[in-house]
């Protein structure tokens, strides 16, 4: 099983990549100048000085450097105090809130590949929600359940060819009321028997042309035969599968243009809702195949594609299990005390205005902060300290509030997609998400 609550914020166990180039002093860092975040694995304790180091990985001018420190990806500190140390530079502040805070060294007329960051987090147990949730939350996203019962499942399949003898592949149609059909490709062992089987449920992140936003057959049949699962694969639009590069670029271009604000003013029409009623209604298609166990059901995705997968956790209890990396659409009503908001920031700095009420307003019935309440599922998150696309208070807000077991791996050096080698003693990301889906499956 997962770590209990009490050592949710440890570090994982260390690589043995990160053991090798640190005896041998070998540098991790691409450009000229590297981040070290003090306390090893980022995280502090409020009221603790945080000393953050920068050093040269090549022959430059350390009083050339110029050091940023940013609190919640909002608020610029004071210049921090700094003295030299040797070949490094020691960045000294202290923290008066718990958060995110993330420092930035660059070099006069440098390059902005050249620019080193790292991130701190400071006691991230304290960190909360920035809105209430709306009180009739439940109220919302039960009459959508209700509209996704009445409605017949009616699924659509096609055979496909597999890349994988072992595995058959269906490219797949289910209505949905209120919104598009789920469009996606799914995947399972032939001959498997019945009730034998975990189900998958993979989202896709953001975006509309690109390849990482498309169902893909060849994802499904992996993850089938790796986890002798049943595996379903959708896109978060319901685009049609399998078409030409200029139909998804057309979408891109046209109706799916800017999705994410489309109705973001009104709670009955924001765009998300009817991506979360896909993801429901995917739910609800792999529960009733004959091969589910009826025990382990999993969603997991990348950015907004963990967004999804928190989500779907919160709206219906059949989810047993989350792998959530950098997961977008949580806490998105940041600014509201002061912080960067969840992906896709649909709140701005005018907290004020009668339009930016509006939003924030619908934006919480499809936040993660409060739906991650309801959720029952085992959970899995990544956080990573330099990321600004999905940024860490939100995503750890909503990690705060999921009741179940859960575990967050933290990277002081990571931006939104990747992970560089510096963070590597933590644990690659592939390795942990399956050893956590091994471990959850097997109970």
């Amino acid at each position: 099983m997962v770590s209990p609550h009490k050592a949710n914020f440890e570090p994982a166990r260390l690589m043995w990549i990160g053991v090798i180039l640190a005896a041998l002093g070998i540098s991790v860092s691409a450009g000229p100048l590297a981040v070290d975040p003090g306390n090893r694995d980022g995280i502090y304790a409020l009221g603790d000085e945080v000393v953050v180091a920068i050093k040269a990985t090549g022959q430059i001018d350390l009083d050339k450097v110029a050091v940023t420190i940013t609190r919640d990806g909002w608020t610029k500190l004071p210049s921090p105090q700094m003295t030299r140390a040797g070949e490094s530079l020691a960045v000294r502040f202290r923290p008066e809130t718990a958060g995110w805070y993330m420092c930035e060294a660059s070099l006069a007329g440098g390059a902005p590949q050249d620019v080193a960051r790292a991130g701190v987090i400071v006691s991230p147990d304290k960190i909360g929600p920035s809105a209430p949730e709306p009180n009739d939350l439940d109220e919302f996203w039960n009459a959508r359940r209700a509209a996704l019962a009445a409605a017949p499942l009616e699924p659509n399949l096609k055979p496909v060819e597999s890349p994988d003898p072992q595995i058959e592949c269906f490219s797949v149609e289910l209505p949905c009321p209120q919104t598009k059909a789920v469009q996606g490709y799914f995947a399972q062992p032939k001959g498997g028997a019945a009730g034998k089987c975990p189900a998958i449920l993979y989202l896709r992140a953001a975006g509309v042309a690109g390849d990482w936003c498309r169902a893909s057959i060849q994802n499904a049949v992996w993850l089938a035969r790796q986890y002798d699962a049943i595996v379903l694969d959708i896109n978060a639009h319901g685009m049609l599968n399998g078409r030409t590069h200029e139909y998804y670029r057309n979408l891109e271009q046209g109706e799916l243009r800017n999705y994410w604000m489309q109705g973001v003013e009104d709670r009955d029409m924001w765009y998300f809702v009817g991506m979360y009623m896909r993801a429901l209604r995917s739910i609800e298609f792999l529960a009733a195949r004959e091969p589910w166990d009826g025990k382990h059901l999993i969603t997991m995705g990348e950015s907004q594609g963990g967004g999804q997968a928190l989500a779907a956790a919160g709206l219906d209890q059949r989810v047993s299990a989350v792998v959530a990396l950098v997961p977008a659409l949580c806490d998105l009503t940041g600014p509201v005390v002061g912080r960067q908001g969840g992906w896709p920031m649909p709140v701005g700095s005018d907290i004020n205005s009668e339009r930016t009420k509006r939003i924030i307003n619908a934006a919480r019935y499809c936040d993660n902060v409060n739906l991650a309440r309801r959720s029952h599922a085992e959970t899995l998150v990544f956080v990573g300290l330099i990321d600004t696309t999905c940024p860490a208070p939100g995503i750890i807000a909503a990690y705060n509030n999921l009741p179940g077991s859960k575990r967050i791996v933290i990277y002081p050096h990571k931006p939104h997609n990747g992970l560089p080698p510096e963070d590597a003693w933590l644990g690659a990301i592939d390795t942990l998400r399956d050893e956590f889906l091994r471990r959850h499956i097997e109970n």
